[in-house]
């Protein structure tokens, strides 16, 4: 039923795309238009029928079918009176062009078959490798796997608030493939749509500028051999999908003012608004791209720049208000703030002033000095430290000063996907490549094109500034960088280098070594490892959950969660009602699941749990030995806990209640009290749920599992299963 959806919503978007994108006399759509139009209909196709469905709480597969049916009926009435235009891409000449240029030059010849290889490699990989990364199976899929059980996009019970909080749209296109699927197949092909969407930008943006296609193919080819580039493409990180959206707007818009038509304002406007309601560092972004737009707006329009730029403003609050605003207007109604609760606020939102302003935005540049892949900087990452260092200390400024998730005072060499940099040819060529955008782009001002680079390296400056005020400094910040590092990757333009010599050489090493080898080495995406568990394995389905579950090198051994689904409730008889007080950093995808299978799971929240009425569940589940960890939601503010014990001079808290407690853990990680309440906001709360808890509520402890025999340190848990007295289901 999936393709059914699939295959009309494809359709309904490509005929409407082909009825409202420039037309030739001959009435055939052309340009850059009819392919964006057409992801970008689609894209709000299905964030409009879920954003509808949800409003009605009516979440189906039948549902969704029965709009995508609208649209599809109507699309082809308007096409039929249209006089039937369609987009025909022009594929062929496009590749005779590309051919040309690589013939002309052998290393971008070398580096051509490097990049398909890595094409064919991601296409093979997202459609077999399972969700895997900690984000996604807490928070990204995870939401989508609550909305599909509960039939709309409303909040819901979690102790992760970014599940909460967050924009949505990518989530909403990941639901419409687990709505019909029930599992995560294919996933990340969404993030590689998002590529492909700024590949092709970036090639037009160029090409309008009338760049040489040896230029272009280079810098597409350098962008596309970045490690966080590649790690994002198989991945569930947004960044690159944003990009690509981002960079769709900006192109519509250059094109709009070229062509003089309206549609492409509209779209380029729609395109930005799907992007804020993607993630948030589309909003951040916003001012270095909008000022990018005005720059080309003037050199088109002179005088009268500011009507296409009003034009543009009102259709983006108009496409924002439709496609992106629904879960910042839940914010608002749930927590009386669009960007979500106080504490959410607290965690990510900036602090510390100016000074912290500074030190955010050197740490950023700094993070363009990655080794992902590669141990170089064993050897050189001490000195690059120790010159951020000296820097912050020449102005006077705290390493932690606004920091939330420090870097460890480390260069990054692995390829942890969110903590995965550029790579080597970030700083050997992107940084290189700023600096001359900006450098030649002020001394030769009377050249056009250096003037388009010089906007462009500009954008980046800016948009790492608006980045360095807008939230508290973390490393996982690193993907929000090559979001930017994508935004402004026509500079590579200047990195080109006609003749072969040795500098040309390196480059070329440094990206078929991430073409070619880093590729199949990713962490948690090892293809020969993959290879093997699947030659070990009965079914591909099973070594996909074998690669989902795994903790130890080679893809073996098995999450808390894998354990308890399989070995434990997968046992039990379907209708099983069970109660879950899970930590927040627990990837809950995995046993929420089981809702679809029969199953009946609810997650409770721990600093409720004595509001909790307990008596229709035959098992509780807690996920931790002593405490279970969750952040404050459902509209509690600080000025409104009342904490139930005291803290000492020596930091020892004193509870009156051992068998319910919680302690409330400030934005400084400290312990909350009463008398804090208008200096500081609480962050989380670390509950605790003794077993008398448990046992006056008529359960009793049922089974213990300790991990930490079974799991590296780093994934110990530690589960405990209450059965309730009544239930005659058993293990």
């Amino acid at each position: 039923m999936y393709y059914i959806s699939l295959f009309m919503v494809f359709v309904s978007s490509y005929l409407t795309a082909s009825v409202l994108s420039p037309k030739t006399e001959e009435n055939k759509p052309y340009g850059p238009a009819p392919f964006l139009y057409t992801l970008l209909i689609m894209f709000s196709q299905v964030v409009l029928t879920f954003e509808v469905l949800s409003l009605f709480k009516a979440i189906t597969e039948i549902n969704v079918l029965i709009l995508n049916a609208g649209f599809f009926v109507s699309s082809i009435i308007l096409w039929i009176k249209k006089d039937k235009p369609l987009y025909i891409p022009q594929i062929k000449e496009k590749i005779q062009e590309i051919w040309k240029a690589l013939k002309r030059d052998k290393i971008l010849m070398i580096m051509s078959f490097g990049f398909l290889f890595l094409m064919l490699l991601v296409i093979l990989m997202d459609a077999f490798l399972p969700v895997t990364g900690g984000d996604a199976l807490t928070y990204h899929l995870n939401r989508a796997s609550y909305w599909m059980h509960q039939g709309s996009l409303n909040h819901f019970v979690i102790s992760d608030d970014r599940n909460l909080v967050m924009p949505i749209n990518s989530e909403i296109l990941y639901l419409w493939n687990l709505l019909f699927f029930k599992t995560d197949i294919g996933l990340y092909y969404i993030s590689f749509i998002g590529y492909i969407a700024s590949v092709f930008c970036i090639f037009n943006i160029l090409e309008y500028f009338n760049f040489t296609k040896r230029r272009i193919l280079w810098s597409i080819f350098i962008l596309s051999s970045f490690a966080s580039v590649i790690v994002e493409i198989t991945s569930l990180e947004t960044d690159v999908l944003i990009a690509g959206l981002v960079l769709s707007s900006i192109t519509l818009f250059l094109y709009a003012l070229k062509e003089r038509k309206i549609s492409m304002l509209v779209f380029s406007a729609l395109s930005y608004a799907l992007a804020m309601g993607t993630k948030s560092p589309a909003v951040i972004a916003f001012p270095g791209a909008f000022l990018l737009m005005s720059y080309f707006a003037y050199k088109s329009e002179k005088k009268e720049f500011y009507k296409p730029l009003l034009a543009y403003l009102v259709f983006l609050f108009i496409t924002f208000m439709i496609f992106s605003s629904y879960n910042y207007i839940l914010n608002f109604i749930d927590f009386g703030n669009p960007l979500g609760s106080e504490s959410a606020r607290a965690v990510h939102g900036f602090r510390g002033g100016i000074k912290a302003f500074i030190a955010n935005y050197i740490k950023y540049i700094f993070m363009l000095f990655d080794f992902s892949g590669f141990r170089y900087s064993e050897y050189v990452g001490e000195h690059i430290l120790n010159a951020r260092e000296s820097l912050l200390s020449f102005l006077h400024i705290p390493m932690d000063l606004g920091v939330e998730m420090s870097d460890n005072n480390e260069i990054n060499n692995r390829l942890l996907n969110v903590k995965t940099g550029a790579g080597i040819l970030g700083f050997l060529v992107f940084l290189p490549s700023l600096i001359v955008s900006i450098v030649l782009g002020i001394c030769k001002r009377h050249s056009k094109k250096l003037q388009v680079v010089l906007v462009f390296g500009l954008m980046f400056l800016i948009n790492v500034a608006c980045l360095s005020f807008s939230i508290a400094y973390m490393v996982f910040s690193v993907r929000f960088l090559t979001f930017l590092i994508v935004l402004s990757s026509p500079v590579l333009v200047l990195s080109y280098i006609k003749k072969t010599n040795l500098v040309k050489l390196l480059i070329l090493f440094f990206a078929m070594s991430y073409y070619l080898v880093i590729s199949l080495h990713m962490t948690n995406k090892n293809v020969y490892d993959a290879i093997l568990t699947i030659k070990r394995s009965k079914t591909l389905a099973e070594a996909r959950e074998q690669i989902r579950c795994s903790v130890l090198p080679g893809f073996y051994g098995r999450t808390s969660y894998c354990y308890l689904r399989d070995e434990v409730i997968k046992k039990l008889p379907h209708g099983t009602k069970i109660a879950l007080f899970p930590n927040n950093i627990d990837t809950t995808y995995i046993l929420n699941m089981l809702n679809s299978h029969g199953y009946k799971i609810d997650t409770l929240l721990p600093e409720n749990a004595p509001n909790y009425k307990y008596d229709g569940y035959d098992f509780i589940i807690t996920t931790k030995e002593d405490y279970t960890v969750s952040s404050l939601l459902l509209n509690r503010k600080t000025k409104y806990i009342k904490p139930d014990y005291t803290v000492d001079k020596n930091k020892v808290v004193h509870v009156k209640n051992f068998d319910f407690f919680c302690i409330y853990i400030t934005q400084d990680d400290d312990y909350y009290v009463s008398s804090m309440k208008d200096k500081t906001i609480v962050k989380r709360a670390n509950c605790y749920l003794g077993e008398k808890f448990f046992t006056d509520r008529g359960f009793y402890l049922y089974k213990v599992y300790d991990f930490a025999t079974l799991l590296p340190t780093v994934y110990k848990n530690y589960v405990r299963i209450y059965k309730n007295n009544s239930s005659k289901i058993n293990f």
